[in-house]
């Protein structure tokens, strides 16, 4: 569907994208041609120079401890890494739970911090009433790094792997992207369990869910935190 969905984005419009899970050499020329800025999902120092020569305005760098599909780079060398040889835009995106954190990725050299997780848990979010309670409840230890149920490194929640009758420790980790979507989803019409809507994801910054708020609470408490 990246054809069409391509044409939809320019079509609206749209002043940014990011593109994610491979490279975006493809789709850059005619989201340039439409007026869009596009940011480059990477998680290596490889794919970052790649993104940057496929002519990406600016790159998100997806490190450890973010929640779905994860990276694996700390985060503090990962940006130095980057910063080394590019000066454009950069988000850190992954474990990052508060405004503190948010101030600390600025000191390291990104302009802009990529937070999920603490938007879940708000009303406003569409998620359901259990696992925004499951997120609350949750701590940093909960989250367990899996490929059973993408085919990649991605980060659940594991009370939600144990609610859905499978055992965090028996896990196929050798499955493949098919093999992942056939057996939970994405596509597949007789997978019984579903990941995402069954199995629900997280990152590290879990911890600092407190409970269910606005996105303006939120907001609020990141901007003091950041100020602060």
């Amino acid at each position: 569907r990246v054809r069409a969905e391509v044409e939809l984005i320019v079509r609206h419009r749209a002043e940014l994208v990011i593109t994610s899970v491979g490279s975006p050499a493809a789709v850059i020329p005619a989201l340039h041609d439409g007026g869009c800025l596009v940011l480059a999902d990477v998680a290596s120092v490889h794919h970052a120079e790649r993104a940057i020569e496929a002519g990406a305005d600016g790159l998100v760098l997806l490190t450890a401890g973010a929640g779905g599909h994860t990276g694996w780079a700390n985060p503090f060398a990962f940006v130095r890494a980057v910063r080394a040889f590019f000066d454009g835009p950069l988000v850190l995106a992954g474990g990052l739970p508060d405004g503190v954190a948010l101030h600390a990725a600025t000191v390291l050299g990104c302009d802009l911090g990529s937070m999920g997780t603490r938007f879940i848990a708000t009303e406003e979010s569409l998620a359901s009433a259990p696992y925004k309670k499951m997120l609350a409840a949750s701590s940093l230890d909960d989250v367990m790094t899996t490929r059973a149920f993408t085919g990649l490194p991605a980060n659940f929640l594991r009370p939600s792997v144990v609610n859905a009758g499978l055992d965090p420790a028996a896990l196929d980790e050798t499955v493949s992207v098919q093999e992942a979507r056939q057996r939970f989803g994405g596509g597949s019409e007789g997978a019984v369990i579903q990941r995402w809507a069954d199995l629900w994801s997280a990152g590290h910054s879990v911890g600092g869910v407190a409970g269910l708020a606005t996105v303006e609470q939120v907001v609020r408490g990141l901007r003091a935190e950041y100020s602060a």
